[in-house]
Formats: C-alpha cells, sequence, structure tokens
C-alpha cells in the first residue's frame, strides 16, 4: 500500500484574517486625504491669484469708492513715520 497522508483542508484566510482589508482601508483613507490637501492648495492658490488680479485691475482703473487705492499708488501705500 502506497503512503498516503491525512490532509486537513483549510480555507484560504479572509481579507479580514490575512490584514489586507485594513491594508486597503489605510491606503484608501490616505487617498481621501491627499486629495482634499491638493484641493485645498488649489483652492488657495486661485484665491490669492485673484486676490491679485483684482487689487491691480482696481489699481489700474483707478479704484472703486471706498477703495485705498482710489487716488493713486504712491498715495495708497503707507509709509512707517
Amino acid at each position: 500500500m502506497k503512503n498516503k497522508k491525512n490532509y486537513v483542508m483549510t480555507s484560504a484566510a479572509t481579507l479580514t484574517q490575512s490584514g489586507l482589508l485594513a491594508v486597503l482601508l489605510q491606503r484608501q483613507h490616505y487617498k481621501v486625504i491627499d486629495l482634499a490637501r491638493r484641493r485645498a492648495q488649489r483652492a488657495q492658490a486661485r484665491a490669492a491669484f485673484r486676490s491679485t488680479l483684482n487689487w491691480l485691475l482696481g489699481l489700474a482703473r483707478g479704484g472703486i469708492a471706498g477703495r485705498p487705492f482710489r487716488r493713486g499708488f504712491e498715495e495708497s501705500v503707507r509709509r512707517p513715520t
């Protein structure tokens, strides 16, 4: 008679048991945080650009009533006394 080895059938480990689920969720979490950070940086850059552009346009047009640079650039810059 040939040697027969008795094998115990085991099922493959689940995602939770192998730790892969935790790794996948962690990567997804970091991706969400990274995307939110990049979106905030883009919004901040757009706001800075828009603010500078509006300031320059107001300066070129002579300003709108109530703006400190209505009379010209030299008078709008406050110099320390």
